[in-house]
């Protein structure tokens, strides 16, 4: 079983309500969300690491407090000890957003080799599969696009967003 990433936008009243909810119930309404088809959802599936590391140069466990980039992957307001759920308030995914659009994500992974993923010891462990690293290179482009164009969604709807990695 792997670790995959889900970010679902959710208006600032339902992040409120996730922030009174145990760690059960939070799970339970992350899942109803990833059903209700009237929710707009970006799975990032195992690659959310690989983008965290190269938008920050950093691993989830050192990100960074109030960094717009790390709190794309990430959250910003931490709403359970066990399980990684992170909100993002409406006003924070409109600064996301502008930040997304600010960096040049190809030139910041043309910079990096596939060892630097392994030596950061980065989520999944596919890093040390030279022939696996064209689709790799290939993949995390389309999956900052797909987070991109979701901030950017979520932005102009005045959304917040709920991030669950588990």
């Amino acid at each position: 079983m792997g670790m995959y990433a889900g970010y679902y936008q959710i208006s600032d009243t339902e992040l409120e309500h996730l922030r009174q909810l145990e760690e059960q119930g939070l799970m339970e309404r992350a899942e109803e969300l990833s059903e209700d088809e009237n929710v707009e959802i970006c799975d990032l599936d195992k690659m959310w690491d690989a983008l965290h590391f190269v938008l920050t140069g950093d691993t989830l466990s050192d990100a960074a407090d109030h960094d717009p980039l790390s709190e794309a992957v990430c959250g910003s307001d931490f709403l359970a000890q066990q399980l990684h759920a992170g909100g993002i308030p409406a006003k924070r995914v409109k600064e996301i957003a502008q930040a997304l659009h600010e960096v040049d994500f190809a030139a910041r992974l043309a910079a990096l080799q596939m060892s630097d993923f392994a030596a950061a010891d980065i989520y999944p462990a596919i890093w040390d599969r030279p022939e696996e690293e064209d689709d790799i290179r290939a993949e995390l482009p389309a999956y900052f696009a797909d987070l991109q164009a979701f901030y950017d969604n979520a932005a102009e709807q005045g959304n917040a967003v709920l991030v669950m990695i588990g």
